[in-house]
């Protein structure tokens, strides 16, 4: 018999003459969720064959590229992985791919072959009222699904157009719940419906970009699904999460995050997070906040209570932190201008025509130079623009770091401020609260840092919330990426990294008390091709990490980052390998393996990070597929 790559064998004598009986015990780990698993660490502690003395010494090689059929960029979703599979090609280790055409295909994770594909309706044909840009062909299959271990199911939430014209206006999203072993139908697709308070979810034109979670809680199997909107400032807007019950496979309870004004939930494409007690955590991004039933950038602790006794399943808010309100920040009202989700409004402000030199928000542009905790001279740059070009605060840019071990949760966004948050008790912020931000950021469980970047000394709790409206160096500092997070032996501590928008990857060393402290960054830039010219480029660095256990010389960083402005362009990526726990002779994080010095080249995924799996990094492009690198053999 011979043996597959990455395999070992457990064939009993009598059942060798059996054809397909003998079962291969696989070297992968499941990747059911996007980043991993439910505290989205982006972490695989269980990789016992990419390691930094592997890497270093042997390199890696893009082995094959995975196509993701139906669609020009491929997929916006996460790659799933469940091993051991029974499938009618025998047991295999198999990679759910859903496109953005409504195409899902289930392949085997180690050579890309196919083993079923799938259609789950036509998808919605890209167009201005969705992004202004246009980058993407079609949209269907947007977020990362999850999928349940015990039943081998995969839950995968598709935008259908119903009419078959594509139009967004028409379209609706289903719940799609199907077979990981061969793609078949569970259930008919449930449509996601439903009202909150005064709110109708299928009311206006949403994004599901966050990505799908399930949670198991006293035997009560729930997976939840949020949303924002297309036109996140128009009239009508809102976030909307929305609980979907395994054993009925019906919507059984909705959450609108405002009354019609916003506070959108995307985070970047992540999904929220959630505890051993099935609570869930997110950031919402631009919307009204009144501390009661809006919830505009507000970090959130979500409660699901299954219908029980003749009462209804219901889903709420328990507890929230809010650092400032979109008033504060810009003196205008969320609803007062209509803005496409995805677009960043002071930085399109700032952006020159085509052939119209500078424009004139730099033109009287203050200029506020510091020296930054590195000893490095910088220059804050406050644009001279109308407070609704800055209209975009967007705290929910990226996913909350939840370690659930320390009880602290820490939410950054499109600022770069990280600010640490306790489980237990969030701080419950009202509006009379905003009116003191250090005695409302003294509710938290340590001071909030500058995370992607380091302006000076600039106050991260500032009375007047609108001291933060600066450019530092002239370019964004957004974090789209949530950060990664892993137990480092070596400093004994917790870590994250974090990779902001024209900066560098940083990482911070988080206490048991949740304070952060600076360790190391590395020496590459995100956009470094449009850095330097105001705003720079979007989105920053996509990381995921892993570690055979707790070795220290196993653990790696495998990120990607564009070389331009990947939210206005189509760019190249960049792949880098970082050693995440050794530092480099000058305290820089020490690079592995860089696909720069190799020629590599892809097409950059917006929102996208690497999965690591036995022996495997897999890296979704914008060529319409999935990259596949291996060690050289």
């Amino acid at each position: 018999m011979t043996r597959r790559p990455h395999y070992v064998l457990f064939c009993p004598v009598l059942a060798l003459a059996v054809a397909g009986t003998c079962l291969a015990q696989s070297t992968m780990t499941p990747w059911l969720t996007r980043s991993a698993d439910n505290s989205r660490s982006g972490w695989n502690p269980h990789e016992t064959q990419l390691t930094q003395a592997s890497v270093a010494s042997k390199g890696i090689v893009r082995a094959t590229i995975i196509p993701v059929f139906g669609d020009a960029r491929g997929m916006e979703a996460q790659p799933l992985i469940l091993p051991n599979v029974p499938t009618a090609r025998g047991t295999r280790d198999v990679m759910v791919l859903p496109s953005m055409a409504n195409i899902v295909r289930g392949v085997d994770a180690h050579d890309g072959s196919e083993i079923w594909e799938v259609p789950l309706g036509m998808p919605v044909n890209s167009s201005q009222q969705i992004d202004s840009k246009n980058i993407n062909q079609h949209w269907g299959c947007i977020s990362t699904g999850v999928i349940d271990p015990d039943t081998q199911r995969l839950y995968q939430v598709c935008w259908v157009s119903m009419d078959g014209s594509g139009d967004p206006g028409t379209a609706r999203y289903f719940m799609f719940v199907r077979n990981v072993a061969d793609g078949s139908k569970v259930v008919d697709p449930v449509l996601i419906q439903g009202k909150s308070g005064t709110q109708d979810f299928n009311s206006t034109m949403r994004k599901q970009r966050s990505s799908l979670v399930e949670t198991n809680v006293n035997g009560v199997k729930t997976v939840f699904g949020c949303s924002g909107t297309i036109f996140e400032t128009g009239q009508g807007a809102n976030g909307f999460c929305f609980a979907f019950d395994v054993a009925s496979s019906q919507v059984s309870a909705m959450l609108a995050m405002t009354a019609g004004e916003g506070a959108g939930v995307w985070m970047g494409g992540q999904g929220a997070a959630a505890d051993a007690d099935g609570f869930l955590y997110v950031l919402t991004g631009n919307g009204d906040f009144d501390g009661k039933t809006q919830w505009g950038e507000s970090f959130l602790k979500l409660k699901y209570s299954p219908a029980s006794g003749g009462n209804p399943a219901s889903l709420q808010v328990v507890d929230h932190w809010t650092p400032w309100t979109d008033l504060a920040r810009t003196g205008q009202h969320p609803a007062a201008a209509m803005r496409l989700a995805g677009m960043s409004a002071p930085s399109e402000a700032l952006k020159r025509p085509v052939n119209g030199g500078m424009s004139m928000s730099l033109q009287n542009a203050k200029l506020v130079p510091m020296m930054n905790d590195h000893g490095v001279p910088t220059v804050l740059v406050f644009p001279q623009m109308a407070s609704g070009n800055w209209s975009d605060e967007d705290w929910g840019s990226a996913g909350p770091a939840c370690i659930f071990p320390l009880g602290v949760c820490i939410a950054t966004g499109k600022d770069g401020i990280a600010y640490p948050i306790k489980t237990a008790n969030l701080g419950g912020t009202k509006l009379a609260d905003l009116a003191n931000a250090k005695a409302n950021c003294a509710k938290l469980a340590a001071p909030p840092v500058w995370l992607t970047m380091s302006p000076g000394p600039v106050d991260a709790c500032p009375a007047d919330p609108r001291t933060l409206n600066f450019f530092p160096w002239g370019d964004t500092a957004h974090l789209h990426m949530t950060p990664v997070q892993f137990f480092d032996p070596v400093i004994k501590s917790w870590a994250i990294f974090a990779w902001g928008e024209n900066a560098q990857l940083h990482k911070w060393a988080v206490s048991t008390s949740g304070s952060l402290t600076y360790v190391a960054q590395s020496h590459e830039y995100a956009s470094s091709d449009v850095r330097g010219e105001p705003p720079g480029g979007m989105p920053g660095g996509f990381c995921s990490g892993s570690s055979n256990g707790a070795d220290p010389d196993s653990a790696i960083l495998v990120c990607t980052v564009p070389y331009g402005d990947a939210n206005a362009h189509v760019v190249n990526g960049r792949l880098l390998v970082y050693d995440p726990v050794h530092l480099a002779p000058d305290g820089s994080l020490k690079v592995l393996w860089d696909s720069q010095s190799f020629a590599i080249q892809f097409l950059f995924n917006k929102f996208n990070p690497p999965v690591i799996d036995g022996g495997q990094i897999y890296v979704p492009n914008y060529n319409g597929g999935v990259d596949l690198y291996r060690l050289v053999q």
